[in-house]
């Protein structure tokens, strides 16, 4: 699992991260030696500059921008076996203090991406009073948008159809956009600032995008949803419903 937030990089970094995210598409053997030479920088600085992205090492990040570091596996339980073997915790944490920023929360997806937004969306309801909206059609998001909202966009390859009109839109009415991917897709770390890619396992390739199952969508959506109701938000604007 990644979580690629490029709000949280400075005009350095942001430099690095563009620099490096063309060279290393057309270079994908360049070292971290050559790519701190490259960014006029240090190799320590490139390493700060990776685990600030969510990386491991520069290894990792090379990898999955070039594409290496994933695998296509074709037996779904093989799949999610090794989905629920790599799960990392700390990107529902993060995930979850991103959700805190927002006065209204509106979920999107194409065809079977839409009944994960609507999963999510009664889940959140039934702890939560922000309001909350899983919508169908990209209209639907104009009518909603208003300050300080947050779109979430769930699909598992991204390549259905584009989003880049969509996100400059709802950008422009000064709302953030927050990707939810199964599949890594380079392409989305190079329009978009803030993207979760949820699996480096891939499925059959030969399946056409509605034809993917949802399974690592709804496991994130219910490690977040637990890991709310074991957490206290009474200062945040994500604030759980009392008990009664």
């Amino acid at each position: 699992m990644y979580i690629i937030n490029k709000d949280l990089l400075n005009p350095l970094e942001k430099n690095i991260y563009s620099t490096l995210f063309q060279e290393i598409r057309q270079n994908d053997a360049l070292s971290i030696t050559e790519a701190a030479e490259l960014c006029n920088c240090s190799p320590s600085k490139i390493s700060k500059f990776v685990h600030k992205l969510g990386f491991k090492n520069y290894k990792e990040y090379s990898a999955f921008i070039s594409g290496k570091a994933f695998t296509v596996i074709s037996d779904e339980k093989e799949r999610l076996n090794k989905f629920l073997e790599d799960f990392n915790p700390e990107i529902i944490d993060h995930f979850i203090q991103y959700l805190q920023k927002f006065e209204k929360i509106i979920l999107f997806g194409y065809g079977p991406s839409f009944i994960v937004g609507q999963y999510f969306e009664y889940k959140l309801r039934s702890i939560s009073d922000v309001p909350v909206w899983a919508v169908a059609h990209e209209t639907a998001i104009n009518d909603l948008l208003s300050n300080n909202n947050l779109v979430i966009i769930f699909s598992v390859t991204g390549q259905f159809r584009s989003f880049n009109n969509l996100y400059e839109n709802i950008i422009s009415k000064d709302g953030k956009v927050a990707f939810v991917l199964e599949e890594g897709c380079s392409e989305f770390m190079e329009k978009y600032n803030f993207t979760i890619f949820l699996s480096k396992y891939i499925q059959n390739s030969a399946l056409l995008p509605h034809e993917k199952t949802r399974t690592t969508f709804f496991t994130f959506i219910e490690e977040v949803i637990r890991k709310m109701e074991n957490s206290s938000f009474s200062n945040s604007k994500l604030k759980l419903r009392k008990k009664k």
